[in-house]
């Protein structure tokens, strides 16, 4: 919303989420309504007011196996009704285990996990069905968010307040393969280039990240950022898998532990190519991240 409020003032945005509220302020030009993303009535009542949908849905992971595909088939007869165009927020989870090497846009969608099984069948839904509306869809692909806003990532607010508080920071995998995030701006801003672009529907594009780096330089910017020396544990795998026996995320996480014993390493020279560079480097990430974490505990 933001971003596209920075390009155009007065532009007419509607968005949905759950509830119809938004507790932060809103110009008069944006409005909050409620719907139902899995319901195809719902979703053809949004596409029928819009030009032009940007979906960001999540949900937890022991409910994706009902959540995506339902969201799929709503958005798809949404589409099949209207002329509306679609920007689906994905992951990189439909490729699968690819072991190290770099993920580009043209790897098959061939995950073996239940996640990426379902991701790769939202792909095939909106985009590789064969209906005339796949035409109007596009796929955004982002690596592990970072960011301000950013609650359930790696380093979001869970670690920044641990940080703060001189917790152990407790961190899973191996922490000296680099690994790819992105910067949540930087993915908002490739959102809607590609939204509002004529000739990026029909594909999928990976959002531009910034140089991946280890995890443990990716904490040792925040200790340069915070001033504070993180103390940090490393989980081992068997302690997730037994942590998984009892609970129902963890054993979901678990099944994507491939993400970090192999490097997570993401191209994006498509993007580069047709939208030029405008990605926010590490150390400005790990600072503006920071500071809207200190401010958001200045106003509580």
């Amino acid at each position: 919303m933001q971003l596209l409020l920075e390009k155009n003032p007065t532009e007419n945005i509607l968005l949905v989420n759950r509830t119809g509220k938004l507790n932060i302020p809103i110009p008069q030009n944006v409005q909050v309504t409620s719907a139902d993303v899995t319901s195809k009535t719902d979703m053809a009542a949004i596409a029928r007011s819009s030009d032009l949908i940007f979906s960001c849905t999540d949900m937890p992971y022991n409910k994706w196996a009902d959540f995506y595909p339902a969201t799929a088939n709503a958005l798809a007869y949404a589409l099949s009704e209207t002329n509306t165009k679609l920007v689906f927020a994905d992951n990189l989870y439909s490729y699968g285990n690819v072991a190290g090497k770099e993920m580009n846009e043209q790897m098959p969608h061939s995950a073996k996990t239940k996640k990426g099984k379902i991701r790769a069948g939202v792909i095939n839904t909106l985009l590789y069905s064969g209906e005339p509306s796949n035409n109007r869809v596009a796929f955004v692909k982002a690596a592990d968010f970072i960011g301000p806003r950013i609650h359930k990532g790696i380093f979001g607010t869970d670690f920044l307040h641990s940080v703060y508080h001189g917790k152990t920071v407790r961190i899973f995998g191996n922490i000296d393969l680099p690994h790819t995030f992105t910067y949540i701006n930087d993915f908002a801003a490739a959102m809607i280039n590609v939204g509002t672009a004529n000739d990026t529907f029909g594909q999928i594009w990976h959002a531009p990240n910034a140089p991946a780096l280890s995890l443990d330089k990716w904490v040792h910017l925040f200790e340069v950022v915070t001033n504070k020396k993180i103390k940090k544990s490393i989980t081992p795998k068997f302690i997730i898998k037994i942590a998984g026996l009892f609970n129902s995320f963890i054993k979901e996480l678990y099944e994507m532990a491939y993400q970090f014993e192999y490097p997570y390493l993401v191209n994006h020279d498509k993007y580069l190519k047709r939208f030029g560079n405008h990605i926010t480097y590490p150390s400005d990430i790990v600072k503006e991240t920071v500071e809207w974490y200190l401010s958001i505990q200045k106003n509580n």
